[in-house]
């Protein structure tokens, strides 16, 4: 909170403004773009959990249509996004409750440990229903599938190792087995086994079973989870399906992919670049962000450090440490709370 390494004038090209000269700059930045209802103009910010946020920006985007809102963090749930949008036809959040599950199914998911939010809920719920010394008729079972060793495979009753490239043909094995629609395909070699073994004790358990695919699974694999559990009649049992936290969810990777290419391209004439993720230093080196974000004509970064990415920005505005300012957010259960310093 007290770091001194944090930002703390507004500055243009490194001299030190006031904010009335920030506010003159953006203003006649989106000035500039009223012929063209903000085809130019993009804001990026980092995941925006935060209602009151999410519907400034929205105000923005409503007087420029055109414009376009890109939200960027290295470390994406894509994956989940476009299997649900896959399953679904639009993006919501997948949470389990595993009191009420008598067999899961991890797909290389490691649900017991930090892959999630929910991690710690997750590893309360599963550990009440594996009490041997006090509920043993309600030992829950566990299979996992699984490329590199975890804390959920530890705790695993089976235990299947493979490639992470052959869990989508073992998940689509099973479903195939499970008779969901349209699936098919024959189990990787040596796993056939357990394949029939699974199938069959998810099919006894209709209702009560679970199945959970790995976040760095491809989007493939959260569909066919989707499926299987739609298919035992889990889905408001042992699954249910919530907005996402995310007020406007999205596939970042894509939606930044096509920033860089619009920049590029010279079609974004004005950026406001918000929050912490700093593209220039986390987006794919291959995609060359630096060398694309220099060839927008206006720039505006606002952040706790002057970082790589204000380096390369025109203004520079110090942003409030959360710890600091009022705000609220939406957790990933849904619930909306108040953020205060």
């Amino acid at each position: 909170l007290y770091d001194p390494d944090r930002s703390s004038t507004i500055t243009e090209l490194g001299q030190v403004r006031p904010w009335s000269g920030f506010v003159g700059a953006i203003r006649g930045a989106l000035s500039a773009q009223a012929a063209t209802g903000g085809a130019g103009l993009r804001i990026l910010t980092e995941t925006v959990n935060s209602p009151s946020l999410a519907a400034q920006i929205q105000q923005i985007l409503a007087a420029h249509p055109q414009a376009k809102w890109i939200q960027w963090e290295p470390t994406t749930r894509d994956n989940v996004r476009a299997g649900a949008r896959a399953a679904f036809g639009e993006y919501v959040e997948p949470v389990y409750d595993f009191t009420k599950a008598d067999v899961v199914l991890s797909l290389d998911g490691d649900f017991l440990a930090a892959e999630n939010a929910f991690g710690v809920k997750y590893a309360r719920a599963f550990a009440s229903r594996r009490r041997l010394d006090t509920a043993p008729e309600r030992m829950s079972r566990l299979y996992v599938a699984e490329a590199t060793p975890s804390v959920t495979g530890g705790r695993a009753d089976h235990r299947i190792a493979m490639k992470a490239s052959q869990v989508e043909a073992f998940a689509r094995a099973i479903a195939a087995k499970l008779g969901v629609a349209g699936v098919t395909g024959g189990a990787p070699a040596g796993t056939e086994a357990f394949v029939n073994a699974i199938a069959a004790d998810l099919a006894a358990h209709r209702g009560t079973s679970l199945v959970v695919a790995g976040e760095a699974q491809p989007p493939a694999v959260h569909a066919l989870a989707h499926a299987m559990n739609d298919m035992l009649g889990n889905a408001g049992q042992t699954v249910s399906y919530l907005a996402t936290p995310e007020v406007v969810p999205s596939e970042q990777h894509a939606a930044m992919r096509q920033l860089v290419v619009d920049m590029d391209a010279g079609r974004v004439q004005a950026l406001l670049i918000i929050g912490e993720a700093n593209p220039v230093f986390t987006a794919p080196a291959d995609w060359k962000f630096a060398e694309a974000l220099q060839k927008v004509a206006w720039r505006a970064h606002s952040g706790l450090f002057h970082d790589e990415t204000a380096e390369l920005c025109q203004w520079h505005v110090p942003s409030t440490h959360y710890l600091e300012m009022w705000s609220d957010a939406r957790s990933i259960d849904g619930t909306v709370s108040i953020v205060q310093p």
